[in-house]
């Protein structure tokens, strides 16, 4: 069983001194503006790629050895739509202007997920008590899958290191279909109660979302091709866009090298960054080619840590703060966690899974 560690700090480090070396990581005002720029110049290439792809693959009369390339063309592009313009959008990082992240999170909505439920999921459950059961729903998983000690195990679990990479691609696919509608009719996400402030808007959008995906994902294509084609393709490239998503995510948290505190530890006010540098994991990006293009399509998200810390920059600046704070953290003496790699990343969570689907002694 892997042994989880907490941060590893030199004698005498406090939570000043952990604030001080983020705030001298921090980037200026002229940075997050070219930032933003460089992140709206991206969603103007996201957007303009899925326009183009989707093109070739339903409207124009191409063959299959045009229409599969395109189809892999516009699955990146929408896994970038949700990973560079949706998530930023939703943490308001995507612009300084309040409506042109309101306009720009709809990308969730156009992605068939309810975009005010994410913000609430995401922002408030997942940032707020990050590898924290009960409170974190990113790690609620059951009975599908244990991804965190304290949750149940059931026999099944001894094999989720193999089915659960299948399983990730229905995730997103789940969500479009009923998931965002059973938490509306539950009035909770897990085991966390939907805020107070929900209005009648709330369902209205939900609706009319789940109205403009279906339309163009399903609807359109099929006033231009078979529908089996439409069906096999929308399954295949929405499987694939899940999996994207859904692994992205479980490398930073769901790994071996990251902590999972209990319910009652210290996760807010002074204990913050602390907290997040126990439970979250950048990836390091060393190979030129492949380097920029994972970064290019998963948006930042392996800096994990530098958007956990200030999810309201743009994720365009994340490289230069990520180099600023583990060089500052490194001279002081404090571990941040960090994959070598997106392979070591992988099987860093597959053996994570396997540690979770033994048998605890006790059960």
């Amino acid at each position: 069983m892997t042994t989880i560690e907490t941060v590893e700090a030199v004698p005498g480090t406090s939570a000043s001194i952990l604030a001080a070396l983020w705030q001298a990581s921090l980037p200026s005002e002229q940075e997050i503006r070219r930032g933003r720029l460089r992140l709206q110049a991206k969603a103007a290439s996201i957007v303009i790629t899925i326009a183009a792809s989707y093109w070739v693959l339903v409207i124009a009369d191409f063959a299959l050895w045009a229409r599969v390339p395109a189809a892999a063309a516009l699955v990146a592009a929408l896994v970038a739509t949700g990973t560079s313009i949706m998530h930023d959008a939703n943490h308001g990082a995507f612009s300084s202007r309040r409506w042109i992240n309101r306009v720009a999170s709809c990308s969730a909505d156009f992605l068939g997920a309810s975009s005010w439920l994410w913000r609430f999921k995401h922002n408030r459950l997942h940032h707020g008590n990050t590898n924290v059961d009960a409170f974190d729903s990113d790690i609620a998983q059951e009975p599908f899958a244990r991804l965190a000690p304290c949750q149940q195990w059931r026999p099944w679990h001894q094999w989720q290191h193999v089915y659960l990479w299948f399983l990730y691609g229905f995730f997103a696919l789940k969500n479009v279909i009923f998931g965002d509608v059973r938490n509306l009719v539950d009035n909770r996400i897990g085991k966390q109660p939907l805020p107070a402030d929900m209005r009648r808007s709330t369902v209205v959008r939900l609706v009319v979302g789940k109205f403009v995906h279906i339309s163009w994902a399903v609807v359109v294509p099929m006033l231009f091709n078979p529908w089996w084609k439409v069906v096999l393709f929308y399954v295949t490239c929405s499987w694939l866009v899940g999996f994207a998503l859904a692994v992205v995510f479980q490398l930073a948290h769901c790994v071996d090298i990251a902590g999972f505190p209990d319910e009652g530890a210290g996760r807010r006010g002074a204990d913050f960054l602390e907290h997040q540098l126990l439970t979250t994991v950048d990836i390091a990006s060393p190979m030129p080619v492949f380097g920029h293009a994972f970064r290019w399509m998963v948006g930042g998200l392996d800096h994990q840590i530098e958007h956990h810390m200030a999810p309201r920059l743009p994720h365009t600046v994340y490289p230069l703060v990520a180099r600023r704070f583990h060089a500052l953290c490194n001279d002081a003496g404090i571990s941040v966690r960090l994959h070598p790699g997106v392979w070591a990343a992988l099987c860093s969570h597959t053996r994570w899974l396997m540690d979770m689907g033994r048998r605890p002694l006790a059960a």
